[in-house]
Formats: C-alpha cells, structure tokens, sequence
C-alpha cells in the first residue's frame, strides 16, 4: 500500500514544476506576478469547487468555520507565499534548482515536525537514516544549483 501511495505522490510531484512554469508564463502575460498567483488560485478555487460540488459536500459544513481557530487559515497563505515565491524563482534559477530547493526544505521542515509529532501529527524519531536522507538532500541541491563551466 505505501508503494502505491509513493508512486502517487511522485506522480503529483510531478505537476508542481509544470505549475510554477505556467504561472511564471502567466505572471509574463499579465506583467503582475500578485495578479498571476491571485488567478492561479482563483482557478484553484472554481476546481475545488466543482469537486464540492460532484461530491454533494452538505453546505451545513460552512457553519464549522466559526469555530476553527485562526492558526488554522494560514495555511492557504502559506500556499500562496510558496505559488507566489515560485512565480518568482523559476525564471531565476530553473525549474530543477527551484524544486530540489522547495523540497530540500520540505524535508528539512518535516523532520522535525515528525520527531516532535507537531500540528497532531504522529511522532516518527530522527533516526540516522533519516540525518543521512537530509544531508544528501543537500549534497544533491548544492550539486543540482552548481554552475559548470
């Protein structure tokens, strides 16, 4: 089963650098790269939508978000931070650079947050595999961003 959800994730993985390049083209279009993020969510949005929609989500769902402490909203600003932050990099350093830095970081961030069970999340320790996973991460990210000449 974890096989199938790996393969999965890599596969959805793949979308992420064809994501930053069309809204990179499109920020190029629009000449705003706020405006850019903002219609690249917009979109999102109208697809979650239509997915809420087909799934007939109960709208008595809505009245839930009273409830939700604030925390809990910053994650559709930290998604915007990461697709404006994108829009911006991938025409500086390449979409390889860009994506071993995104997800070197990711790595980085999710280690920790694993070992301390943090966001009610189940505790996996920092075992030497995992140290020596990050640290070829960043082995790979210094060589992927290495200038040759």
């Amino acid at each position: 089963m974890i096989f199938g959800l790996i393969i999965l994730s890599v596969l959805i993985g793949t979308l992420l650098p064809v994501q930053a390049g069309l809204n990179a083209e499109l920020t190029k279009i629009l000449q705003n790269p706020f405006m850019g993020a903002f219609i690249s969510f917009f979109t999102g949005t109208l697809t979650l939508g239509l997915i809420l929609l087909f799934q007939k989500a109960p709208l008595g769902d809505l009245k839930r978000l009273a409830g939700i402490p604030p925390q809990y909203f910053l994650g559709g600003m930290m998604g915007a931070l990461f697709v404006g932050s994108s829009i911006f990099l991938i025409p500086r350093m390449g979409a390889t650079a860009m994506m071993a830095a995104f997800v070197t970081g990711q790595l980085f961030s999710s280690i920790i947050i694993d070992h301390n069970g943090w966001l009610h999340l189940p505790v996996y320790a920092i075992t030497p595999q995992r140290i020596a996973g990050i640290i070829l991460l960043f082995v790979g990210l210094l060589l992927v961003v290495k200038k040759t000449t």
